[in-house]
């Protein structure tokens, strides 16, 4: 919801809780008035509101009218799916609107549920306001009407009229489901959802924070003929469903050969006890981060730095050689300060080693790309932090691979140990930090 739809809504729902309209005594004696049967069975209600629309963006006035998802709105509808995945619903309902139906089908996907669709989950009728601007709205002679929510002076409806027909539908939700019982997925809008919960508990009104959000989660129990709302507006379910993972390179710890400025790409030397100990350090800085899949090179520093780390994690530590460092061919071992001296020393200034056996960039940039797809491939569908340990030149060569602005944020280099994180999200790579030491620094301070 924007930041303007927001405020008008939540003046609008402040009126309604101080109107004379007591929508909790309606809900109270319908509950009242219901019979417990023995066999029936406990409801859980997910109602959801449907995705952001163009007429959302344009804070335009959309009751019975209707408009289209945005991209946004199946985007984040579609991370809604993903976060209710695990919920095992035993049937699904949505308005006749088709921005609630369109929600609903995508959350859907991949099920074979049939949807039932009922029009007295619909939005509010606004009337003959239907399509108008809110800005224009708030200067209407009957703004004060239409502050509580009332719009019948406009051949609309009123708070008590929304209520009475979602109640209704509810209800007869209840009578077709409750011998079997579960979950059951009701898919409507902001003002319906949120008049039918203050309706049935005067105190969703504190549990809302004055508005659902688009594919926000309501949840309502049903259980021995009384309704109980659980959640107002929960939008973890949307979040965790996100098809977004966020990378944490890491270039191993120091090593031998670093310390003797030796080449050192598929050659191999063992972490110092610097190397070792700044590791650890990384270790405790990483702590809070929640790792759900590791993976390092096959090459022995990057794994003995990824167990350093992943030490009283319960993780398994996946390697993979294609995320080795460059391969300097027949310089593997030499001192850089003979490299220099070299007559191919302009190819090798450039990272380009194929005329001694080794390789270039664009062959370091390929692999890597490869094994960060596959990364993805086995792990997107939900949000998720992976480590992956690495090597310098590699890690540097796949962020300048995936944006050339990588160079400037690297300073020149990545230190031992540092951290560089890359986010994925849909297909799209967004390079944050690269070579930090924050995190090493935080667990240097946790060690004293």
């Amino acid at each position: 919801m924007n930041k303007s739809l927001s405020k008008l809504f939540t003046v609008m729902m402040a009126f309604f809780v101080l109107s004379s309209f007591s929508v909790g005594n309606v809900g109270a004696n319908a509950d009242n008035t219901a019979k417990k049967e023995d066999q029936d069975q406990g409801i859980t209600f997910y109602l959801v509101r449907h995705g952001e629309t163009i007429f959302n963006v344009q804070e335009r006035m959309q009751g019975f009218s209707d408009s289209p998802l945005t991209e946004k709105g199946i985007e984040v509808a579609e991370n809604l799916g993903r976060g209710l995945k695990n919920i095992p619903f035993v049937a699904a309902y949505s308005s006749t609107s088709e921005r609630a139906s369109d929600t609903a089908d995508i959350v859907l996907e991949g099920r074979n549920l049939k949807l039932i669709k009922d029009k007295r989950l619909r939005e509010i009728n606004f009337g003959d306001l239907e399509g108008a601007y809110q800005a224009d709205v708030m200067k209407h002679t009957n703004v004060a009407s239409f502050q509580k929510l009332d719009y019948t002076s406009v051949n609309g409806e009123n708070m008590q009229g929304v209520f009475e027909r979602a109640k209704a539908s509810l209800d007869q939700i209840v009578e077709a489901n409750k011998t079997k019982g579960g979950n059951v997925l009701v898919v409507s809008h902001g003002i319906t959802i949120l008049d039918l919960v203050m309706g049935l508990d005067p105190k969703a009104w504190d549990m809302s924070k004055g508005g659902l959000p688009n594919s926000s989660v309501t949840k309502i129990q049903w259980k021995d003929g009384k309704y109980t709302v659980q959640k107002v507006g929960d939008q973890s379910y949307a979040e965790n469903g996100q098809n977004k993972l966020t990378f944490y390179f890491v270039r191993h710890g120091e090593t031998l050969f670093n310390v003797q400025k030796r080449m050192q790409g598929f050659s191999d030397a063992p972490l110092t006890e610097e190397g070792i100990k700044v590791a650890e350090d990384l270790a405790r800085g990483l702590h809070d981060i929640p790792f759900s899949a590791a993976y390092s090179s096959s090459s022995g520093r990057a794994v003995d730095t990824a167990d350093t780390i992943l030490e009283g994690r319960n993780m398994i530590l996946k390697t993979d050689k294609r995320l080795r460092e460059m391969n300097f061919g027949d310089l593997e071992g030499a001192y850089q300060a003979d490299i220099m001296k070299n007559s191919n020393v302009a190819s090798f200034q450039k990272l380009d080693y194929t005329s001694v056996n080794g390789e270039n960039m664009a062959q370091v940039f390929a692999r890597m790309k490869a094994a960060v797809d596959q990364i993805i491939a086995d792990n997107q569908g939900s949000k998720k932090n992976i480590i992956v340990v690495s090597h310098g030149i590699t890690i540097l060569d796949l962020v300048m691979g995936l944006d050339p602005k990588a160079w400037d944020m690297s300073k020149g280099g990545l230190p031992n140990s540092s951290v560089t994180i890359v986010e994925w999200e849909n297909g799209k790579f967004t390079v944050g930090k690269v070579g930090d030491t924050s995190y090493l620094e935080k667990g240097k301070a946790l060690s004293h």
